[in-house]
């Protein structure tokens, strides 16, 4: 889901559909000790906290990717650790919203945002949001979620509300932690087969099977096929593969194309497969894959076909329904630069039991797919992609390990679904949900009530025109939660943990390195599919907006003047669109803030056209200070790790140099080949002189 606000946590990274279900509780994991949920230990020296600044020098040579080929590990975000202290609000203290105290304080504050970058708040179609008097301006909701995150941190509360619990999805075909348990649940195995006077062997998925997927009232399920294995060697794998190299190979061979045996994959003289029939694959083998004539019109498909099979497995032709014995559908997946397979599945058999797929694997499958959108237009088929509709049939693969679980797709080798919904990561101090600070200010809805928000957020608008730069490109691919090395504690030298791990743990709240200024990309023209083209207004126009607040205590207040300022004076935000490439680099600043004097505004022998008085900010945000002081006893909230870590990145003084917090390169390789979990905050602040190596 696409966030126009800084608070682009792990919350927002990881949500889908509104999903609330409690958690199961494992036992073994609530003896964990809370500090292990952060890094870096508390720095007694209170604010007296200096960095050499001399190691930020902008200029360091070993930091130069070309001498970094495949070694880099980096991001342009990191995670604030989760706190081991979640205050919970006192019931009794809040007060509804009919109700009226003296000792609360209802009024306004006027804040002005500066743009210290270039700044894209989208509205859906590149362009900068307007009001609807075609003012440029930030929304308030925008605003709002900015605010709320920064609150949510520095008010100590429980993120369990803002991560649905769902399971993410993985697929391992090559390398990875999980690469062998993965085989293990496909049945992955090489079976022997003659060919001529030769032995070869071949790659068998023995647990995956085909069938057929339907929505049925807005349920799903898996009608079987009339085959149930081709051969027994091959376990329960039920469908048939034909190779591209095979097809195109015959076609050139023979002289007789009119009567071609798979002449199905040719449509007004053109191949609908990956590669066309106009050369034959390079005999030159790549890991013994073959490069063929790449097809630039080819979408993944799934069509009714018939089709001869000899020796039970080998498919003789394909061509259109009822001109071969056996019916059923012809499917091809995502495109492949190397080798191509494509896949007959038999016909669907109604007549045997069908199989229900578990409301959470569709729930997960749609998050999924959802969050995949941006890539998949790549195919130039999403559809082919996602569940069916209403009445729909689609061909698929699929693997039932247990009747609580079913794995499906579009291809054989499957994304599983980890073991681990995302929540079972949290601390357990934050897998409660309580009433805390973040739902006392700004509102909550629960099973059995709910209750509104205590303050209100106009749009932020733009003091004056402001200048309208051209269109810039950035190609919005990142690593998902999926990266187990980045959003997962790895604190364990033998053991890398992943969703599937019994003790896996989640980092912390996702948040944005800042820049000194924005990075448009030069795309290339094969990477316009995943390319946003955008409009954003040049850096130092000015925002200003206001805030209503009615019926907080003077701690709530605190709390949300420091939500807005943060430090002032040293901190930064970002917001909008493109935060990785350095846009949206704002300050914010409070302009006043105003109290309503209740004697002055209900005095019944007097008029007062003002009753406002002012109040002094640092005062106030002392305030909540010292009430949550009291409540940590030990230890400052200053000095806790997740606020250091929290200000350090809001710090633009101590930003490590950019080919630091850079994503890494998918055509180095730094990415697939890393073996280096991502730095925490302080070491990649603090060490940026030294060399980032996989070790």
């Amino acid at each position: 889901m696409q966030q126009n606000f800084d608070g682009d946590s792990l919350a927002n990274a990881m949500m889908g559909n509104g999903l609330r279900e409690e958690i199961s509780k494992n036992k073994n994991r609530e003896n964990y000790n809370s500090n292990k949920y952060s890094s870096g230990k508390p720095n007694n020296s209170g604010k007296n906290r200096n960095y050499n600044h001399g190691n930020f020098n902008k200029n360091h040579n070993n930091q130069n990717r070309n001498h970094q080929t495949s070694r880099y590990v980096g991001a342009p975000y990191n995670f604030v650790p989760f706190t081991s202290h979640v205050y919970e609000y006192p019931e009794n203290k809040q007060l509804w919203h009919d109700d009226v105290s003296k000792e609360l304080l209802t009024g306004e504050i006027e804040y002005e945002i500066i743009a210290n970058t270039p700044i894209i708040i989208d509205d859906g179609k590149g362009n900068f949001y307007k009001t609807a008097y075609g003012t440029y301006a930030i929304p308030g909701s925008t605003v709002r979620g900015l605010v709320r995150n920064n609150v949510q941190i520095l008010g100590l509360s429980s993120f369990s509300n803002d991560i649905d619990n769902y399971a993410l999805m993985y697929r391992n075909v090559a390398s990875g932690s999980d690469k062998e348990r993965y085989d293990v649940i496909l049945g992955s195995d090489q079976i022997p087969i003659e060919n001529g006077d030769k032995v070869q062997k071949i790659g068998v998925l023995k647990n995956v099977k085909a069938g057929y997927i339907v929505n049925e009232n807005g349920t799903y399920k898996i009608y079987q096929t009339v085959v149930d294995s081709i051969n027994k060697d091959y376990g329960q794998m039920n469908y048939y593969t034909l190779s591209e190299r095979k097809v195109i190979h015959e076609y050139l061979d023979t002289d007789d194309k009119k009567n071609f045996p798979y002449g199905f994959f040719i449509r007004n003289g053109k191949s609908i497969m990956q590669h066309t029939f106009k050369q034959r694959f390079e005999e030159k083998k790549i890991k013994g894959h073959y490069i063929g004539d790449r097809n630039k019109d080819y979408r993944p498909y799934f069509y009714p076909v018939s089709y001869e099979i000899a020796n039970l497995k080998n498919v003789q032709a394909v061509g259109d329904p009822n001109q071969y014995s056996n019916s059923g559908f012809v499917i091809s997946s995502g495109a492949m630069n190397e080798k191509k397979v494509i896949y007959i599945i038999p016909k669907i058999d109604k007549t045997k039991e069908a199989i229900h797929i578990p409301a959470k694997d569709v729930l997960s499958f749609k998050i999924d797919f959802e969050k995949k959108k941006n890539t998949l237009k790549r195919s130039k088929n999403i559809d082919f992609f996602n569940l069916p509709k209403e009445g729909e049939v689609k061909p698929v693969f699929y693997i039932q390990p247990d009747m609580d679980r079913l794995y499906f797709g579009f291809t054989p080798s499957l994304r599983l679904f980890y073991d681990h919904d995302i929540r079972y990561g949290l601390p357990v101090e934050h897998q409660k949900q309580v009433l805390d600070y973040s739902s006392a200010i700004f509102g909550y809805s629960a099973d059995k009530k709910s209750f509104k928000s205590k303050v209100s957020f106009l749009d932020a608008e733009t003091v004056e025109p402001p200048t309208k730069l051209d269109d810039n490109q950035v190609i919005l691919e990142e690593p998902k939660p999926t990266s187990y090395l980045d959003y997962l504690i790895q604190d364990d030298e033998k053991k890398t943990f992943t969703y599937n791990s019994q003790d896996m743990r989640l980092r912390g709240i996702k948040q944005y390195w800042l820049h000194d200024k924005a990075h448009p990309q030069a795309v290339d023209e094969n990477k316009k599919a995943v390319t946003i083209e955008f409009c954003p207004l040049k850096e130092g126009v000015r925002f200003t907006g206001k805030i209503r607040y009615k019926n907080l205590s003077p701690d709530e207040l605190g709390l949300l003047l420091w939500g807005i300022q943060l430090e002032k004076g040293k901190s930064r935000m970002n917001i909008g669109k493109a935060k990785s490439f350095g846009y949206g680099n704002i300050t914010m600043n409070i302009k006043s803030v105003k109290k309503l004097d209740k004697d002055k505004a209900y005095a019944l022998d007097d008029l007062e056209l003002n009753p406002f008085t002012e109040i002094n900010v640092e005062e106030m945000i002392q305030k909540y200070k010292d009430h949550i002081n009291r409540y940590l006893g030990s230890i400052q909230v200053d000095d806790l790790p997740s606020i250091r870590n929290f200000f350090l990145m809001k710090n633009q003084e101590v930003m490590p140099d950019e080919a630091a917090i850079q994503y890494m390169s998918i055509n180095r390789k730094e990415y697939q080949n890393r073996k280096q979990p991502l730095k925490s905050i302080e070491d990649t602040i603090c060490k940026i002189g030294q060399d980032n190596t996989n070790g």
